[in-house]
């Protein structure tokens, strides 16, 4: 039951905070911004926040969920600590991009494109901080059909991954920092490096696995 108490802290304190500032929000959010940081996307207020809130509350019960129906639903025992952790920092950003979608609501000039860069980059390295530790399961980390065959190649794959979507939400971060017209393509191609590395390189440890 413990486990339950700041999840459900954070999506109580977010509904709190759309209700009492929903009678000073207009009727229509932002809810995308371009790469230049324009936004070029609004909603009616009262369906961003029963998405927004829906979102938060659709993750939480699928944290949940994931362990009771996975068939290796007994490792999840393994690496409790780290799923719990990262569901929980997931729901966090969840939060703060309610928070930011009420600020701007309220006429707040935030850095968006600045924020974009942590909250994505961040989301990175908590990831690729808890990767490792996650044990064979059907639903979580890089499936291939060369982890599931082998525990020793899922743990070889995930400790070699992590490394990688760590440096890959740095680099992320660090973007900020560059020409705007850099930012897409360095976000795309750290994203993409990280997909088909971890899914070669379990092939890799599995071939070396068998020989």
């Amino acid at each position: 039951m413990q486990k339950h108490i700041f999840p459900l802290i954070i999506i109580i304190l977010t509904t709190l905070m759309w209700i009492i500032t929903f009678n000073q929000l207009p009727s229509e959010l932002i809810t995308h911004w371009d790469i230049n940081g324009v936004s070029n996307s609004y909603s009616d207020k009262l369906v961003t926040m029963l998405l927004f809130i829906g979102l938060m509350i659709g993750q939480y019960l699928l944290s949940i969920l994931l362990p009771k129906i996975d068939p290796k639903k007994v490792n999840y025992e393994k690496f409790s600590k780290g799923y719990n952790i990262v569901f929980n920092m997931i729901l966090v950003i969840l939060a703060i991009i309610n928070v930011i979608t009420i600020l701007t609501g309220l006429g707040y000039n935030l850095p968006i494109i600045t924020l974009g860069h942590v909250i994505l980059g961040s989301i990175f390295i908590i990831l690729g901080n808890y990767l490792q530790q996650v044990r064979p399961n059907f639903f979580i980390g890089i499936r291939t059909p060369w982890t599931l065959s082998s525990e020793k190649v899922w743990k070889d794959t995930h400790r070699f991954s992590s490394k990688l979507f760590v440096i890959a939400g740095i680099v992320i971060i660090c973007a900020m920092f560059m020409p705007i017209s850099w930012t897409q393509p360095i976000i795309f191609t750290s994203a993409i490096i990280c997909i088909v590395l971890s899914m070669l390189s379990s092939y890799l440890f599995f071939r070396r696995s068998i020989k």
